[in-house]
């Protein structure tokens, strides 16, 4: 027990250090809206299979949180209506089982207000980092805990707030979380691991708040930005993912992808258009012969998919949504597929992308690459 106590002591010291250097460098109006954070949640796992049922449990788990009110910098910030941008460590025992063990998180989230005054505010959070599961499935030492097959994880971390200020350098807020470990199939099994819980928090802000923090600046047309000419976006690029299958089969496999879209952006948040998606699972040929599926030649185990995408634009960074509906493969698990994928824009053209595929809400694989995207303009330039 006192190795758990000194770990949120120890990193509160360090995070202090960290934040407390830079801060002082910086121009006041860029680091005095710091904001400490520390919060309680207490919650369960969802049992959404029947063979975790054996370990459902209630149980806390704790979070040390480090942001900042943004005011304006970056075009995104006053478009969203200034959200809270910060970084989070998550801890929790996962109910004092050791075929469970526990688990960490760290991510980087933002915090989006809904509703907003001086006092008060009602936000939404969303967190995307990695997570560490101290137990894991193994075959002959941890058979029984089935949820998920590696220790390092994606954990996604969504959540719905209010917060109160009744202080000028303090604020508690009330809230309502989902914490999500994954893999994203990478390696079997995957059932994942979901705890919705309810929190309360208390923050502190590490120095006196600036009095033109109130004052929201509203910047030019920033690079990477929508401008005011009617374009078209053309994309193309690609993704490899590794599918381990060592736990059931004794195997690894390769995914590859190569994907193109056409995207018209609306406004400067949204882009919606059609994608296209041409993969080739090495497991493919590898279950059809294990299932006697015939097949005359490798072409016919191509997926390719068609549909409908939906970017969430912000400066640089954007979330792709994407659904598509499989037109070729003897091997396609369903007619249809979900995509979910963060891009960020190194430069105008050159991109790099993770991408997620599910069938139905079962990962299907997780694909890291790059792309290029060429913009065609048919009216008006870009000043």
């Amino acid at each position: 027990m006192p190795r758990l106590r000194l770990k949120p002591f120890v990193l509160l010291i360090v995070m202090l250090v960290l934040v407390k250097a830079p801060a002082m460098a910086q121009h006041k109006l860029w680091g005095s809206n710091l904001l400490l954070e520390g919060r309680v949640n207490y919650g369960f796992m969802i049992n959404h299979h029947l063979e975790m049922k054996i370990f459902n449990a209630h149980f806390p788990s704790f979070e040390l949180n480090l942001g900042k009110e943004t005011f304006g910098r970056e075009r995104w910030q006053a478009v969203y209506g200034y959200p809270f941008i910060g970084i989070s460590y998550w801890y929790s025992q996962l109910g004092n089982s050791n075929f469970v063990g526990s688990a960490n998180a760290f991510f980087p989230y933002v915090n989006y207000p809904i509703v907003r005054n001086r006092k008060q505010e009602l936000n939404l959070r969303v967190g995307l980092g990695l997570g560490y599961l101290t137990r894991r499935f193994d075959r002959l030492e941890n058979y029984k805990y089935i949820a998920i097959g590696s220790h390092l994880n994606a954990a996604i971390n969504l959540m719905a707030e209010y917060r109160w200020r009744f202080n000028p350098r303090m604020n508690a807020a009330i809230g309502v979380a989902l914490m999500h470990f994954s893999n994203g199939s990478t390696k079997t099994p995957n059932y994942g691991i979901n705890t919705p819980s309810i929190n309360i928090a208390f923050a502190y802000r590490l120095s006196k708040e600036n009095p033109y923090l109130n004052k929201k600046i509203v910047p030019s047309l920033y690079l990477f930005e929508f401008p005011s000419v009617k374009s078209v976006d053309f994309s193309i690029g690609a993704t490899v993912a590794v599918k381990d299958m060592g736990s059931e089969y004794g195997r690894t496999f390769m995914i590859y992808n190569l994907n193109g879209n056409v995207m018209k952006q609306f406004t400067f948040k949204s882009a919606a258009g059609i994608n296209m998606d041409l993969t080739y699972n090495t497991s493919d040929s590898y279950f059809a012969d294990l299932k006697h599926v015939e097949y005359s030649k490798k072409s016919d185990l191509l997926r390719f998919g068609i549909g409908p995408e939906y970017h969430l634009m912000m400066s640089k960074l954007s979330y792709n949504f994407g659904l598509g509906f499989y037109l070729h493969g003897k091997m396609v698990p369903e007619n249809s597929y979900f995509k979910f994928g963060i891009q960020y824009l190194f430069t105008k053209n050159l991109y790099a992308n993770i991408v997620l595929r599910t069938h139905f809400g079962q990962a299907d694989f997780v694909g890291f690459g790059m792309g290029y995207k060429i913009p065609w303009i048919y009216s008006g330039r870009v000043q």
